[in-house]
This record gives C-alpha cells, structure tokens and sequence, in this order.
C-alpha cells in the first residue's frame, strides 16, 4: 500500500533565498530554520549548495544584458545585408539575361 503523501509546497525562490541569507548571516541554525518552516535538513542543504553555486550570477547580469544588446544589433547588421544580398542578387539576374 502506498502512504498518504501530503502535496508538495511550492516554495519561491525569494522565500528560499531569504533562508539561506538567515543562516549565513547567523541569525537563525540549520536546524532552526528547518523546524521552524517544516523543511528536510536535506533540503535546506540542496538550498544552501545552489546559492552557493550560483551566487555569482548576480554580478554577472550587466555583461549577459550586454552581449544580449550586442547580439541583436548583429542581427539586424545581417537582416539588412541579407535583403541587400538578395536585391543584387535579383538585379544581377535581370540585367545579365
């Protein structure tokens, strides 16, 4: 038989974050935390280790916006020159008839 599963919160990631940032800082324990929000210890650890891992993005954003910014001016730089390509292209045809 299978046991009574309860649903599985959908916690935020501010709500996640805001955890790890209280332990970090000292103001609450692991267990604390846990407790308090009914959360598996693992769990708070696969919380801990993600921040962890992807804090550094944070700072990263700037350069991503940037490249995105520089990416679509490229590709407007080939849209125009695609349609130019075909123009000659086309005219190229007509006048070597």
């Amino acid at each position: 038989m299978e046991k009574n599963k309860k649903p599985k919160r959908k916690l935020s990631g501010q709500f996640k974050a805001r955890l790890v940032i209280e332990y970090i800082k000292g103001i609450k324990s692991q267990a604390d935390i846990c407790r308090e929000n009914a959360l598996s210890p693992n769990l708070f650890a696969k919380w801990y280790r993600q921040f962890q891992e992807n804090v550094h993005q944070i700072f990263e954003g700037s350069r991503n916006n940037d490249q995105l910014k520089q990416i679509e001016r490229l590709e407007k730089i080939i849209g125009k020159q695609t349609i130019e390509i075909d123009f000659l292209k086309e005219a190229h045809y007509k006048f070597n008839l």
